[in-house]
């Protein structure tokens, strides 16, 4: 099994009132890709940035103080499915197996990615996603499960009837993926909706149409998964970096 991880860092993140990229913004002394990077290198044979906003700034960072991550660049803004579809044509011809995650989650800890591993693995999945509960889960994607426990789709908040809504489990964004399922599921997401984007969640439906097995893994450690999207969201994940560090 040979894994390529694959980070969605090509957004603009208006919501941190800044210009600087994103995954830019510090986190205890680091910019916060840097510590997605470190925390996937251990598991994946090849790392995969996918920038857009601010490329320039993003791929000069990585490339002075990570070797070997290669490039992948969204032109357009169209989604994740979109920035996952940037990524396609240049995944390495040995991958076997992708890990897809943000490049805005920061707390990620490399044995999230272990765990999710040694599951995909012992399930014989064809598609993991990472859960985790929540007793509020707010305005997160739901994880819907078959009666077998199996993942039957992911439905947005908006799209959730009330029943689902009361569902507690909800996507972290992050994926592990067979190539092949990948490559053959990706040219399949539609940009139907409102806002015209491409959803990568749209994946676990268009799995579940080929037959493939679709399971969660459930991460109890629900901070270590909490994506940033605003200085105070920022200034919470280095506060909990530092306290990491510290410890």
């Amino acid at each position: 099994m040979k894994i390529e991880a694959v980070i969605l860092a090509a957004g603009k993140g208006t919501r941190m009132k800044s210009n600087l990229p994103k995954v830019m913004h510090d986190v205890a002394g680091k910019p916060m890709i840097g510590w997605i990077i470190e925390a996937l290198s251990p598991v994946c044979k090849t790392i995969n940035v996918v920038s857009g906003h601010g490329r320039d700034i993003v791929e000069d960072y990585v490339s002075d103080c990570y070797s070997g991550v290669k490039f992948s660049f969204q032109s357009i803004q169209d989604g994740t499915g979109g920035a996952v579809r940037s990524a396609v044509p240049n995944l390495s011809g040995d991958t076997t197996h992708i890990i897809i995650c943000a490049g805005d989650t920061p707390l990620l800890k490399t044995e999230t990615f272990e765990k999710l591993k040694e599951h995909f693995i012992s399930e014989k999945a064809d598609l993991t996603v990472v859960s985790t509960i929540l007793d509020d889960p707010e305005h997160y994607g739901r994880i819907v499960r078959t009666k077998e426990g199996l993942v039957s789709k992911i439905v947005e908040y908006l799209d959730a009837t009330e029943e689902q809504r009361k569902i507690s489990e909800i996507n972290s964004g992050i994926y592990m993926i067979e190539k092949n399922l990948l490559v053959e599921g990706i040219y399949k997401i539609k940009n139907n909706n409102a806002k015209k984007e491409y959803y990568l969640t749209d994946i676990i439906r268009i799995s579940k149409s080929l037959n493939r097995k679709v399971t969660a893994f459930v991460e109890e450690d629900f901070i270590s998964l909490s994506g940033i999207n605003d200085p105070e969201q920022l200034e919470k994940a280095d506060a909990e970096m530092k306290k990491r560090i510290q410890n």
